[in-house]
């Protein structure tokens, strides 16, 4: 009997596409709820979902992607590292690397996180936070303090 409730909790009304019509607002108030599913007249089933769950759905898959292009390269023989290779995070390719691990595991734990429900956001900043270090890498000054092992390697000027 359990099993019978658990089933029918997760079990979809498939709406036809007379439905839109006749009875929009219940097909409306589940895919703002989460998603509804149309069956259009040739037997096609569309989803109706709320386009900000859409975007971000797309948005983890391409970070998805990325994180996995990325892990694929890692497993590459430093020297076999074109920077084309790294996809969407090329600009990965000016860090050390031990700094490229870093940076994917982060990702891969934000992207877990993200997928759980919660916001990408974190996401995002890491993304950022580490293309401006990558940035830094790329520059031949500033790699050049930063290898030297200074105390700070940034520079006073950059602190005010």
């Amino acid at each position: 009997m359990i099993l019978r409730i658990i089933v029918r909790m997760n079990e979809r009304v498939t709406y036809q596409a007379t439905d839109l019509a006749r009875n929009h607002r219940s097909v409306m108030a589940e895919a703002r709820a989460g998603y509804a599913l149309v069956r259009d007249k040739d037997g096609t089933t569309l989803i109706l979902t709320p386009a900000a769950d859409m975007e971000r759905l797309r948005e983890l898959a391409d970070l998805a992607l990325g994180l996995a292009t990325l892990q694929r390269v890692l497993a590459q023989p430093t020297d076999h590292r074109a920077t084309a290779l790294y996809g969407a995070f090329a600009w990965a390719s000016a860090l050390p690397e031990a700094n490229q691990r870093a940076f994917a595991e982060e990702l891969a734990d934000a992207l877990l996180m993200a997928n759980s429900g919660t916001s990408l956001e974190p996401a995002r900043e890491l993304i950022e936070d580490w293309i401006v270090t990558a940035e830094a890498w790329a520059d031949h000054d500033t790699r050049s303090r930063l290898l030297a092992d200074e105390p700070d390697p940034l520079g006073a000027e950059l602190h005010g």
